[in-house]
Formats: structure tokens, C-alpha cells, sequence
């Protein structure tokens, strides 16, 4: 039997940004196009009382079929999610999928009490679940037979990416993201903008991503072509009026004749957006970059991580040099282009010196933007494996904003959450920045994201 309504939940009830869930959209898009039922969202980003707003979703809408994307930081609230759907819809059939299910599906089964735990890309295999096809016999689902708990291998990728309809952002209260949208800010507050996604995958062995992602989308990337790509962004700007976006991809630039030829496609169909996107630093090259400027980009975030290189090196393994790094940004100021560096702090054999050290180099060097993370070990990842013995928090209650997760020697409690804090109001009231940041906050817009942004801080 396949389902008829399906309600889409995007537990985010602490941290909403701009950016849409993509992962339920694309999902959202494709069973419509290919089994033509009903779909709809309950979106808890904005909702001051998100589980409130849940509870009245599934009384009204009746979904025969709830499926839960799930992150770690939102585990608590996808408990919550499924709990209250069981209790609403005694009928339906709760699913939950996400990167934190496709690391973790047995545990997540045990403690959301779903149906069903889908690893992995989702388009696929939940497209099959969807027409009636018993759990049993695809790839990558997770379910109780009885006392037993099975777990199906292998897993369902779309290898060819335009196979795929551009994701259903009917789904959204659009308006609302474009309200909180701040990716770009710092070129100009006032761009309407959205998220696009371009590529699947990742080829790097970062330890704070690896091996996670390559369990969800495959060691390979994959990437749409780049006239699929200028297709969304032309419907985006004349459905929505967009004048910005930004690649959400993890490494947009890993395949540089790939990215010229995007550009050309947004030079040629003369798009006229604004655009912005992440990179590492190694990849950056003085023609790729000039080449995207013409196109439109006015911003590239760049992952620093930290400026040491013995913790790029032996904690991260993030193939890039501090150097490397120097270099890449002196490039983009050069060109006018804007520039956010990613940076963490509180690894596990990180010692207090190198994260100051870290925080000394994006304060002095010509950083737009920064966004400090504290360095949480996601399940599965290779830091997580090398690390346990010194984490002493429940996955459920991992926070890379606000707290670490992380017994370590020689460090106080709260020591890192403190030097993380210090860290912004050192970036940002630095007197190189104190001006624009004045210009970037002020007026109704402007506060309204500031204060959004200032939950992370």
C-alpha cells in the first residue's frame, strides 16, 4: 500500500537560519513527480511554541506517513517529533532519515520509537518505501521484526543528479527565510537570497566530517550539470525574485572546469546574482577566482578550522596550510571579493595556546566574517572514533555553538565555551570591522537577523 499524505518535519526548534531543508524539499519534489501524493511540511524553525504548532499539524492534516530528517543537535527534538506523532496519529507510520539516522540508525530506532530508519541519500530508497514496497527488501532501511531489530545493507544513490526535479520550496513559508537569510550580510543586508545545492559527496578525509559523509552520499561526487544548475537559479529569481544565493555544497570549487563552466552559464544567461559559496583555500587559483567574480560571487567562506598546523595536521587532517590559507584570502580582498573563515576551537590535544593562536590570526587578518565553532565530534566521524574515551556528554545534548562536549586535561569547565565567546566580540568590534559591523546590524531587518545569529554566539 503506498501512502497518500505524507507531513515532512524539520525538528529545528533552537538555531533557524535562512536555509532551508533542501533534504525534504528534493524529497518533497520527487515523490510528487513520481507517485503524485499529497505532501506538506510542518516547518518548526520559526514557531515560538514548535511543538505546539507540531501538535496541531497532525490533528488537521492526518498524515498516514510522518517523516523526520534528523542532525545530532536535533535528536532531542526529533524524540519529541515522534513521540507526539504516535500519540496524534496512532496510525500513521513515522519514518526519520537525516545524517544522524544513516550513522546511527539501530540507536535512533530505539530511542524515536519510528517505524522505520532509512540510511543514507534518500530519494530512492524512500520513493520505494513510499509506493508500498516492504521495508524488508530495500537498501539502507532499519525496522523492528518483532523483538528483532534489522538493518538491510547497501545504499540507494541517484547517480545522475538532473534525474532529479528542483526541490519543492512550496513546501516553505519562504518569506521567512528570506527575512532571516544572512549569508551575505556582509556584502550587502538588504539581498534576498537562498540556499542551492549543486554536488553530492565530498573527496576529502577531514576527521570532523569523514567518514559520516561518505556514508550518506558515497565517497564519489557527483555533480549537476551546470545548465541543471541555471535552470533552479533562473526559476528561484523569477518565481521569488531572488538576488542572491549561495552553493551550500561543502567544497563547491573541488572541480574547477566544472565551476568555469557554470560560470559561463551565468554569464551567458545574464542572471545578474549575487553569489557567495564555500572553498578550501588549496583549491583557489587567481583565474578560477576572477572567473566566478564575473559570474556574480561576492563572497567565498573559507574553512581555516585553526592556525596551527600541527592541529590542521595531526587532529584534522585538513590537507590545508595556514600559508595556504594567508595566500587564498590576500587573493579574494584583492579581487573585492568578501571573505568568512570557519574556525573551532577545543580539540581533543589542542592545548589553550593554539586556540588562542586561532583566534589571534582571524582577529588580525582581513576576515570579513567569522563563525567560531566549538569542535564537536559527530557520531561516526574518524574524530569521534578517536576520541570517545573524552567525551562526556549523550550525543542527544551536542552543541557545537554553546558547549563542548569534551573532558579535557588541563582544561577547565567552560573554558573553551568562554574563549569562544571572547573570540566573536574580539572579531567584531575589532576597530578594522567595528564600522561595518554597526552598518551590518542597524535598522529593523538588520536587528531582527542579528539576533537570530546571536543564538549561536
Amino acid at each position: 500500500m503506498s501512502y497518500s499524505k505524507i507531513l515532512f518535519v524539520f525538528p529545528e526548534t533552537r538555531y533557524p537560519s535562512g536555509q532551508p531543508p533542501l533534504g525534504a524539499a528534493s524529497l518533497s519534489a520527487y515523490l510528487r513527480r513520481e507517485l503524485h501524493p499529497d505532501t506538506s511540511m510542518c516547518d518548526m524553525s520559526f514557531e515560538r511554541r514548535p511543538f505546539e504548532a507540531l501538535s496541531k499539524r497532525l490533528s488537521y492534516y492526518k498524515p498516514d506517513l510522518v517523516a523526520v530528517s534528523v542532525l545530532t543537535p536535533q535528536l532531542s527534538a526529533a524524540i519529541e517529533t515522534c513521540r507526539l506523532a504516535r500519540r496524534a496519529c496512532p496510525g500513521s507510520v513515522i519514518a526519520v532519515g537525516g545524517p544522524h539516522a544513516t550513522v546511527l540508525p539501530e540507536d535512533t530506532l530505539e530511542r524515536t520509537g519510528a517505524d522505520l530508519v532509512y540510511c543514507g541519500e534518500g530519494e530512492r530508497g524512500f520513493l520505494r518505501f513510499a509506493g508500498g514496497e516492504p521495508a524488508a527488501t530495500i537498501p539502507g532501511a532499519c525496522f523492528r521484526r518483532g523483538k528483532e531489530t534489522v538493518r538491510i545493507p547497501g545504499m540507494l544513490l541517484v547517480e545522475d543528479l538532473d534525474q532529479l526535479p528542483i526541490p519543492d520550496r512550496s513546501l516553505f513559508d519562504m518569506e521567512k527565510y528570506f527575512r532571516h537569510w544572512y549569508s551575505m550580510d556582509r556584502v550587502d543586508p538588504r539581498l534576498k537570497g537562498t540556499s542551492v545545492m549543486a554536488t553530492r559527496g565530498c573527496p576529502f578525509s577531514c576527521t570532523f566530517c569523514q567518514p559520516t559523509l561518505s556514508e550518506i552520499f558515497g565517497r564519489r561526487i557527483r555533480k549537476r550539470s551546470p545548465a541543471s544548475v541555471a535552470d533552479e537559479l533562473d526559476h528561484l529569481k523569477r518565481i521569488y525574485g531572488i538576488g542572491a544565493f549561495m552553493f551550500e555544497d561543502s567544497t563547491f570549487v573541488v572541480d574547477a572546469p566544472w565551476v568555469h563552466a557554470i560560470c559561463d552559464e551565468l554569464v551567458a544567461r545574464k542572471l545578474n546574482l549575487s553569489w557567495c559559496c564555500n572553498v578550501r583555500a588549496d583549491l583557489l587559483e587567481e583565474d578560477l577566482l576572477a572567473h566566478m567574480k564575473q559570474a556574480g560571487l561576492a563572497k567565498i567562506n573559507m574553512g581555516v578550522e585553526s592556525a596551527s598546523q600541527r592541529v590542521l595536521d595531526s587532529i584534522y587532517e585538513k590537507g590545508i596550510t595556514v600559508e595556504g590559507v594567508t595566500r587564498a584570502l590576500g587573493m579574494a580582498r584583492d579581487m573585492g571579493i568578501a571573505v568568512q573563515g570557519y574556525f573551532m576551537l577545543g580539540a581533543p590535544g589542542e592545548t589553550l595556546e593554539e586556540m588562542q593562536q586561532t583566534i589571534d590570526f582571524a582577529v588580525r587578518s582581513p576576515f570579513d566574517d567569522a563563525l567560531f565553532d566549538i569542535t564537536t565530534p559527530f557520531p561516526h566521524t574518524e574524530l569521534w572514533n578517536r576520541s570517545r574515551h573524552l567525551i562526556s556528554r549523550d550525543y542527544a545534548d551536542f552543541d557545537c555553538f554553546h558547549n563542548s562536549v569534551y573532558d579535557l586535561p588541563g582544561i577547565a569547565p567552560g573554558q573553551i565555551e568562554s574563549l569562544k565567546k571572547k573570540a566573536f566580540w574580539r572579531f567584531y568590534l575589532h576597530p578594522s570591522r567595528i564600522l561595518r559591523t554597526a552598518a551590518t546590524v542597524l535598522g529593523p531587518r538588520n536587528i531582527a537577523r542579528t539576533l537570530l545569529k546571536a543564538r549561536r554566539v
